[in-house]
């Protein structure tokens, strides 16, 4: 074992990090020292170790008690180095409250310069070094002597420092920082065991993530797809049979769909199976006589579910409810050698509810089919009830008027010319009457009435414009006005001109991708010009006819909503109005919108479609 050091130790050892205390020297080594510290790959290193702010652990204190009773000292300290901070994962010996806080200032360390250098640093007496002697560390931890080692790790990247302290000067024999090495070595092994591990759970997360990921999708692509089964059509039978395909053996590898009826029985209308026997067997069953059937004390139920299991398998039995109204039972059947569980309670639900939704509306669908049809009947009815005694009653108020005798009195013929002249007027408004009850089936095939009167087009576009400010604002688009400021008299509808251009700044700011939008009217003494322009994704040649049908779009559904119509009630309103609407445009490059408008309509034109 060494003796000593030599004298130019016996106040400390020198380094790459500690110069002399002078002037620019110092200010430079400083410097460095903060550039090491703060250097990118070191830093992530350090975040690699996901060691930074978490509790003491056994495994480090450990090597820290061993350390200060080898060599005799009152402080062991695994210290990592942070861009303006040390943080102590372990700490034994350390004086309160630096123990509890387990952290200090850069100001009260030493571990800094072993990690600026990358070299151990041996101090025998701190308050007699030129560079350390001002150092917090020594009134505030007590540090005199200090013997640290970095902690490197296999990259080459200096994390911080195995250290011991002693608060009283003292020469570090050879032996003695031999051991604190061989120490620290263990501690850094320890460390990369640790973030080993943590980049292990990582995987296992992000693999655990990509797994749930890809569940989620199939479990939206089946949804989705469900959901389009069942939206064609309206007959209950076939829709439900095309879902339940569809459902097993994604969901489960069998499953029955059963229908209440108005009596209180279940029709079953759907049963699959992957087992073409188990499918026969199933259809061969008797009708459920009930909707749910009891549960056995000893089965784990879900609330709103029936969960059985024997030794055929298990079935998960749900009702099928909408707005409160029981529709049925779907039962979802697993055979016992399955694998994955139990049914997915969640996925059977989706399954379920979206099926009570199609059932509901084919019931709706139908039972509207059938007031339509009944009202037709009525009305047709109500028409020819109401004619007849009218077409009789006219005949005989006429007949009366004829056989009226000139030589009957005169206050006699006065009194009866006068009741019938009362007929006639009541049978003309009785006729009124029918006429506005068949009215009903007019509206219905959208026949409606449109009054026109004086407008001034400017401000209903600086009206409408003015609405769409905080929309404006919110979409990041700014609405240049050419033409609005002198009046614009014409005669139209106003409150369908405004839902005109309601329809046009919407889709401009839906779809301008937060550029300018020009909102521009020009007027002659004939005619007006509504332009709406904006500068955002365009519009292919192809599907510039088509956008102005209902329901038709030429964007995907996904990333833009809506239902298609907003053009489709503009073209109609336009025509309706005697003018025409058009569209140039090209993809990426923004779309111009054109109403042109007389500025007096033709009396009477083409009926609205609304």
């Amino acid at each position: 074992m060494a003796e000593s050091h030599s004298e130019e130790q016996a106040h400390g050892g020198s380094g790459p990090s500690l110069g002399q205390d002078t002037g620019v020297g110092a200010q430079a080594a400083l410097r460095d020292i903060q550039q090491a510290l703060r250097r990118q790959r070191r830093l992530d290193a350090l975040r690699r170790t996901a060691l930074l702010d978490t509790p003491s652990e056994e495994a480090f204190d450990r090597l820290a008690r061993l350390a200060t009773r080898v060599v005799n000292a009152p402080v062991g300290l695994v210290t990592l180095v942070d861009r303006d901070r040390q943080f102590f994962k372990s700490c034994v010996g350390l004086p309160p409250p630096w123990c509890d806080v387990r952290q200090t200032p850069l100001t009260y360390s030493f571990c800094m310069h072993v990690v600026a250098s990358g070299e151990p640093l041996v101090i025998e007496d701190a308050r007699k070094h030129p560079v350390l002697r001002d150092n917090l560390a020594i009134d505030q931890l007590g540090v005199v002597a200090y013997a640290g080692v970095p902690l490197t790790a296999s990259e080459g990247e200096t994390l911080g420092t195995f250290c011991v302290i002693d608060t009283q000067p003292r020469v570090w024999t050879d032996e003695e920082l031999y051991i604190l090495g061989e120490l620290a070595a263990s501690v850094m092994t320890e460390i990369e065991l640790r973030a080993s591990r943590a980049l292990e759970a990582q995987a296992r997360s992000a693999e655990a993530a990509r797994a749930e990921a890809e569940a989620a999708r199939q479990r939206f692509a089946l949804l989705a797809e469900l959901s389009a089964l069942l939206a064609e059509g309206f007959d209950i039978r076939a829709m439900l049979a095309r879902a339940a395909r569809r459902v097993v053996p994604l969901v489960a590898e069998g499953l029955m769909v059963e229908l209440l009826e108005h009596d209180g029985r279940l029709r079953r209308v759907a049963v699959v199976h992957q087992e073409p026997s188990e499918e026969e067997r199933l259809r061969a069953l008797p009708e459920s006589l009930s909707l749910l059937e009891s549960e056995p004390r000893a089965t784990p139920s879900v609330a709103g579910h029936i969960r059985l299991s024997g030794p055929e398998g298990s079935f998960l039995r749900l009702p099928l409810t909408s707005h409160g109204r029981v529709l049925g039972v779907v039962t979802f059947l697993r055979l016992p050698q399955r694998h994955s569980g139990e049914i997915d309670s969640s996925l059977a639900e989706d399954v379920a509810r979206r099926m009570a939704m199609a059932v509901e509306n084919a019931r709706l669908y139908e039972e509207a089919h059938e007031a339509i049809l009944l009202r037709d009947r009525f009305l047709s009815i109500a028409s020819h009830e109401l004619r007849t005694p009218l077409t009789a009653l006219r005949l005989q108020a006429q007949s009366v008027l004829r056989g009226t005798s000139p030589s009957a009195r005169q206050s006699a013929q006065a009194d009866v010319t006068g009741k019938v002249q009362g007929i006639c007027r009541q049978v003309e408004r009785l006729g009124h009457l029918v006429d506005e009850l068949l009215d009903i089936s007019r509206l219905s095939e959208g026949h409606l009435s449109f009054q026109l009167e004086d407008v001034d087009l400017a401000e209903v576009l600086r009206d409408v414009s003015s609405r769409f400010q905080e929309e404006l604002v919110r979409s990041g688009n700014r609405l240049v006005k050419v033409g609005l400021d002198a009046p614009v008299v014409g005669r139209w509808n106003r409150l369908r001109l405004e839902q005109v251009v309601v329809n046009l700044l919407t889709n401009a700011i839906k779809y301008g991708q937060g550029r300018p939008i020009t909102l521009r009217l020009e007027v002659d003494e004939e005619h007006v010009w509504i332009t709406v322009r904006d500068e955002g994704i365009g519009i292919a040649p192809r599907d510039q006819e088509r956008i102005f049908e209902r329901f038709e779009r030429a964007v995907s559904e996904q990333h833009y909503g809506g239902f298609g119509l907003g053009l489709w009630i503009v073209r109609e309103i336009v025509h309706r109005l005697g003018g025409s609407i058009s569209v140039t445009s090209r993809q990426g490059a923004g779309s111009a919108f054109t109403v042109e408008l007389p500025r007096h309509p033709m009396p009477d034109p083409v009926p609205l479609l609304h």
